[in-house]
């Protein structure tokens, strides 16, 4: 058994040259240049899927509603909405003089053909799926629009805050994977594949004063040593989705701020609720009390990161905050494996995946902690690009995670229900009063309603958890301390509306 301790997982060496001093940014210059992972091989927000064109999207685009930093929804490009009684018709009335980057006002008829097109089947674009409920888009006069739906959906508002839910002008769709045109904050200017995207103001931005900044360059620098190096060299402003083990030590470069938020993208020990010993909730029940989801984080997180109960993010609204979390008891969690019959203790394998080192360390990490507890825990090591076809269905016991779901319907329905696509992958978790309970949610239009239904979800899997929810992993951006007013998101994103060069 491999043995770890906080000592043990001390950032590495390499990250304490970040300490050095920076240089100063050049006299008037206001153009924010963040560095990206990979490439962005899209400019079209309908067809977009990476995290990095993700960053691109929300700079030059609008939807009708945006997720704040509470998770909760906001009017955007709407100024406001209203459900009939059979919460199958939801009728939005847009924002007057909005403006293209073309300078055209936006109009109901570039949301009807925005949507259209997202469900054409025709387009192959990536969030069809989210929006398969629509079944017709229709436009009362140039500010209303009308969308009827399937089935009853109270969520529907919700997905809207969907990052491939961008307003495009209908005159535009032929070109906007190469000549994109939006209503957001900042304007295309220039495209070099492989090297950075060129954004600039835009001036006619629908809210009042902002942005700030002149433009923004997006560079493409696969490494992260070397994003890090040229934050500390002065060459880029922003690096984004930092390694938990970096953030420590950026923190301590005086030229530097970092933000570290609680996002809404989560790890897990998934237990295959059909084959023992997880078949028994005893068993899941001694795993929790087993093991303490704070050191957990520590060891694995270097303490960015958040306990969670379910997909419900501590960012949201609905978070349950009642709900403790439970000490280390390996006492108790040994009588429960005893009343499930186990006497002795259960013997289990855990699957972690080769070469993704977070949750490489999670299992290290949960076979240490969970031994006391009666857990004896034998580690596997599947290379990553076979992983989920060897795991998923077939080990009682693999480490997973998942990114974040735009609305609590996303990120609970399709891996807690019964008939969810996720959880038939997964836990293959059976649980009816948690159906009831889902199914409520979407019905609920009033907010505080369907908060209620989501923190008794919560409850639910408290005293019946399908697995081992480990954490909320902490999205982590570090920029220079003369950039002003960047706001990070649960969503792994940032808004640099506000942002300015003091």
């Amino acid at each position: 058994m491999t043995t770890l301790s906080r000592r043990d997982l001390v950032a590495g060496a390499g990250a304490a040259a970040l300490l050095g001093p920076m240089p100063t940014r050049a006299q008037g210059a206001n153009i924010a240049r963040i560095a990206m992972a990979g490439s962005i091989r899209t400019l079209d927000p309908t067809m977009t899927s990476s995290a990095d064109e993700y960053i691109y999207d929300v700079l030059v685009f609008n939807g009708l509603v945006r997720i704040k930093e509470d998770m909760t929804i906001a009017p955007d490009l709407a100024e406001s909405w209203s459900w009939d009684s059979s919460l199958k018709s939801c009728t939005f009335k847009l924002k007057p003089g909005v403006k293209f980057h073309n300078g055209r006002e936006m109009t109901s008829a570039d949301v009807v053909a925005t949507f259209r097109r997202i469900v054409d089947p025709a387009t192959g674009a990536i969030a069809r799926n989210t929006f398969e409920m629509i079944e017709a888009i229709e436009a009362s006069d140039p500010l209303t629009v009308t969308f009827t739906l399937k089935y009853p959906y109270a969520g529907f508002v919700d997905i809207l805050g969907d990052r491939q839910a961008k307003i495009v002008p209908a005159d535009a769709i032929e070109t906007m994977a190469t000549q994109p045109i939006g209503t957001g904050p900042f304007r295309f200017r220039s495209h070099t594949p492989g090297d950075r995207i060129v954004l600039v103001r835009h001036d006619d931005y629908f809210e009042k004063g902002l942005p700030k900044l002149a433009g923004v360059e997006l560079r493409m620098m696969p490494e992260m040593s070397s994003r890090l190096n040229a934050l500390k060299a002065g060459d880029i402003d922003i690096v984004w989705e930092l390694n938990p083990e970096d953030i420590k030590v950026l923190r301590e470069n005086p030229s530097l701020r970092v933000e570290s938020v609680t996002s809404a993208s989560w790890d897990t020990a998934v237990m295959n609720n059909t084959i023992a010993p997880f078949n028994d909730v005893r068993v899941r029940k001694a795993f929790h009390l087993a093991v303490d989801k704070r050191d957990v984080i520590d060891l694995t997180l270097f303490g960015e990161g958040a306990p969670v109960h379910s997909p419900i993010a501590p960012s949201s609204a609905a978070f349950a905050t009642d709900l403790p979390i439970a000490k280390s008891d390996p006492a108790a969690a040994r009588k429960l494996l005893r009343e499930a019959g186990y006497p002795n203790g259960v013997k289990v394998p855990l699957v972690i995946p080769v070469g993704r080192a977070t949750r490489e360390r999670l299992g290290v990490t949960l076979q240490q902690l969970a031994r006391p507890g009666g857990f004896d825990i034998e580690i596997q090591r599947v290379p990553a690009a076979r992983y989920l076809a060897e795991v998923s269905g077939k080990a009682p016991l693999y480490v997973d995670g998942y990114l974040a779901r735009p609305t609590l319907d996303t990120a609970t329905y399709s891996f807690l229900h019964s008939t969810g696509v996720f959880n038939n992958l997964l836990w293959h978790y059976n649980n009816p009063e948690v159906d009831k309970t889902l199914e409520a949610a979407r019905r609920a239009i009033d907010p505080v309603q369907q908060r209620e239904h989501y923190v008794q979800l919560q409850r639910l899997l408290y005293d019946n958890p399908p697995g081992f929810f480990a954490y909320a992993v902490n999205f982590g951006c570090a920029y220079r301390s003369a950039l002003k007013g960047v706001t990070a998101h649960p969503m792994r994103w940032f808004d640099l509306r506000n942002a300015s060069f003091a």
